[in-house]
């Protein structure tokens, strides 16, 4: 039951991950008109300021470690209820 609970919490990290990355860039192309400075995009990368590219990689680093976070939190209590039965 221990390997079902990290494989489903490795799925829910994974979605939870691409969802962030989604969201992010659609508030940032939102909010500048523009496609985000990503690797995904390279041109756009490479046309933009240097301060708005760190900007997104602030804001994209921030959104990732708090969706890390509430997942790794999120698992572990699932563990401990699996265990706890």
């Amino acid at each position: 039951m221990k390997i079902l609970v990290k494989i489903f919490g490795t799925v829910v990290s994974l979605a939870a991950g691409w969802l962030g990355t989604k969201l992010v860039s659609t508030i940032w192309k939102q909010a500048t008109g523009d496609l985000p400075p990503t690797p995904a995009n390279p041109e756009q990368q490479q046309q933009e300021n240097l301060g708005k590219v760190l900007t997104f990689a602030v804001i994209s680093g921030a959104g990732a470690a708090v969706i890390q976070a509430v997942t790794k939190r999120w698992t572990r209590g699932l563990e401990t209820k699996v265990r706890a039965h």
